[in-house]
């Protein structure tokens, strides 16, 4: 009897490939279709988190691979049409937020986040999608949260300012927390 192929799998399978080909040399990690954010190891997490346009062409080569644009290199190659270089820049950009938003989440900074069980190849997808709506979730401060009072009484415009505002104290935050490497 013919074995069924799961098509959605398959394709799932296909893009994390394509997605994650650089990622799995710079990182040392396996990544798949079901690899999602809280599965990164701190030290992918932090990479991922901090700003920098090197950074932004590891989004890129993720971003690009999945939705089968080639790689980072076409990118800076200005080898791509203007509203699809846009487009590629907005999902990554939403991305890093997510990136950022898991940092916080293991911080104890915020509750759940947005899709936190979605693979990242899905949130890519999402991303790609949707666009501004999806880069627009924000997740909520936790109570344990210091500032959560101040936060508490904000209009939900202002929490969303304030949730961001916590981002490069969450990182330096996990930076410290990172067990520094052997001299």
């Amino acid at each position: 009897m013919a074995e069924l192929l799961d098509l959605d799998r398959y394709r799932r399978k296909l893009a994390a490939d394509q997605g994650f080909r650089t990622w799995l040399a710079r990182f040392q990690e396996q990544f798949g279709p079901d690899t999602r954010l809280q599965d990164l190891s701190p030290a992918t997490l932090l990479t991922l988190a901090t700003p920098g346009d090197e950074t932004l062409y590891i989004y890129f080569d993720l971003v690009m691979g999945i939705e089968r644009l080639g790689g980072s290199v076409r990118f800076r190659l200005d080898d791509l049409a203007a509203p699809t270089k846009l487009k590629i820049m907005d999902t990554a950009f939403a991305l890093m937020d997510r990136v950022r938003f898991e940092v916080m989440r293991r911080l104890g900074w915020v509750e759940e986040a947005p899709q936190q069980d979605a693979p990242i190849v899905e949130l890519v997808r999402l991303a790609w999608k949707e666009g501004s709506s999806f880069s627009r979730e924000t997740p909520r401060l936790s109570p344990r949260h210091p500032g959560y009072e101040a936060y508490r009484k904000l209009a939900l415009r202002d929490q969303v300012v304030f949730i961001r505002r916590l981002v490069p104290a969450a990182v330096e935050n996990f930076r410290r927390l990172m067990p520094s490497e052997p001299a």
